[in-house]
């Protein structure tokens, strides 16, 4: 009986032993997992700002639309959109498109003192932590000259993150309430104008008509000087506002 149980005790002593091996090199992986863990946490998020190269200076600043202005003492602002459909979308309940640009040009004394630009682009703003990205936008500061301040851009974003209910935005009410009649009434005002002002005396107009062959040629071409000013004018505003329109 005792030579039986001796080769069983045997086995399970080593079964034990086995058992208890593993339970140390498990325990030993998983602690070293939770300190890899903890240490690739401390470096995951990208410094808050540290994207703001990404924003370059509009270049068709004057293009976009002045949805709002503010005036404090010596002190004026003009706040610019980089296009309608910002403001379209804001005027719809929807969220502000990608490629929207908002920029500030703050005047002192009625010189420009800095521009500060605010842009949203797809994707922007994933590096950092979900504690203070401002969704996709990202800023940046320009000088007078339009060239990069040295300026801490994480400030924009402590700023801008009260507002995120108004998606980041301080003058949100502002572009809700805008009139966008006012850009179109203005476009065609100030195309009319420069587009009257183009000398037309050296065009040549003819008058295409299916009249009778008995009227003369030269008559049925003939078109005073007023008349054929007008017509180049209308035909050069009409492509100019598909241009615009497209």
């Amino acid at each position: 009986m005792k030579k039986r149980l001796l080769p069983l005790f045997a086995s399970l002593l080593t079964l034990t032993l086995v058992a208890c091996n593993n339970i140390g090199i498990g325990t030993k992986d998983i602690s070293q997992q939770e300190e890899n863990s903890s240490g690739a946490k401390s470096g995951e998020y990208a410094e808050i700002g540290s994207g703001a190269n990404l924003v370059k200076f509009p270049k068709d600043l004057k293009k976009g639309i002045v949805f709002t202005t503010y005036d404090r003492g010596d002190i004026h602002e003009d706040i610019y959109v980089n296009r309608k459909e910002a403001i379209e979308a804001v005027q719809n309940g929807k969220e502000l498109p990608s490629g929207t640009i908002i920029t500030l040009v703050g005047y002192k004394d009625g010189k420009i003192e800095q521009y500060l630009v605010m842009e949203k682009r797809t994707g922007w703003g994933s590096k950092y932590s979900p504690e203070e990205r401002n969704g996709e936008w990202e800023y940046q500061h320009f000088t007078p000259a339009r060239e990069v301040a040295k300026d801490n851009i994480g400030r924009c974003f402590s700023c801008h993150a009260n507002q995120e209910r108004d998606q980041y935005i301080n003058s949100l009410d502002q572009m809700k309430e805008f009139d966008l009649g006012k850009v179109a009434s203005s476009k065609n005002s100030s195309s009319e104008s420069l587009i009257a002002a183009i000398p037309v005396d050296h065009w040549k107009v003819t008058a295409h008509t299916n009249d009778s062959k008995d009227v003369n040629k030269e008559e049925r071409n003939l078109i005073d000087d007023e008349e054929k000013a007008k017509k180049i004018q209308d035909v050069l505003l009409k492509m100019y506002l598909q241009k615009y329109d497209s």
